[in-house]
């Protein structure tokens, strides 16, 4: 009985190491892994090498299969993982590309348009030899009285100031000719705007948002494709920072 289950034993071994060579030279690819063909061969050797006065257990071998089910379950799911990842991460970068493809589109079409901003600046065009202005407008929700815009220049010299009267909402626009108090033109350029009222709820004096219209000249793309716009006498704003374009 001991030589039949020692030669039984060696005959096992050696099929092992056949099988376990034929799958190496057939996939390079595994790297040394352990596939299910090559558990299933450790298993059948481990059956024909147990004490036939001494069986495996029924539970060690359902939890050696279970062992191996896991992993490899688990091996499977990184894989898919990783695939997932991958195709992700392919899907934003196309999606992306596509809004800046977009954004830039848009952004384009308003070359030549004019467009509202918030700012405290504005500038004042010259449209011909007598014809200046300057359009801006005050941002707010509620009912104001005695709305005042103050125009100065670079130097923060007050030029003119603009009564409004009231209004019961906002927005509310405005435009300046660019004469000051004595009813002088002033040069075309830009200048300093802010603007105050009395709250008709309150009774309190409120500060008032400005914003100024400009003609959008150019669009460009800045450091990780930040779009800006060139306004004509104001310089470089954000798209973002566009509130309204005219029709």
């Amino acid at each position: 009985m001991s030589d039949i289950t020692n030669t039984n034993f060696s005959d096992s071994l050696r099929w092992e190491k056949n099988t376990l060579d034929s799958t190496n030279s057939d996939s390079d690819d595994n790297s040394g892994a352990l596939t299910q063909q090559d558990f299933f061969s450790l298993l059948t050797t481990q059956l024909a090498a147990q004490d036939p006065t001494k069986p495996t257990d029924n539970d060690q071998m359902i939890a050696q299969m279970t062992q191996f089910t896991m992993a490899d379950g688990i091996s499977g799911l990184s894989t898919q993982f990783e695939e997932f990842t991958s195709a992700f991460n392919s899907f934003m970068s196309d999606t992306q590309a596509q809004q800046t493809s977009n954004k830039a589109l848009q952004a384009s079409s308003m070359v030549g348009r004019e467009v509202l901003v918030a700012s405290d600046s504005a500038a004042l065009f010259q449209y011909s030899e007598e014809q200046f202005g300057m359009a801006g407008q005050l941002m707010f929700d509620q009912s104001v009285n005695s709305i005042k815009v103050t125009v100065r220049d670079e130097s923060g010299k007050q030029v003119a100031n603009l009564d409004l009267g009231a209004a019961t909402e906002g927005p509310l626009n405005f435009m300046w000719d660019g004469k000051n108090a004595n009813g002088e033109q002033m040069p075309a350029g830009i200048y300093q705007i802010s603007a105050s009222g009395i709250d008709a709820n309150e009774g309190t004096k409120t500060t008032l948002t400005t914003g100024s219209f400009s003609t959008v000249d150019s669009v460009r793309f800045g450091n990780g494709n930040e779009l800006t716009m060139n306004l004509r006498g104001l310089g470089s704003f954000n798209m973002d920072d566009i509130i309204e374009v005219a029709p």
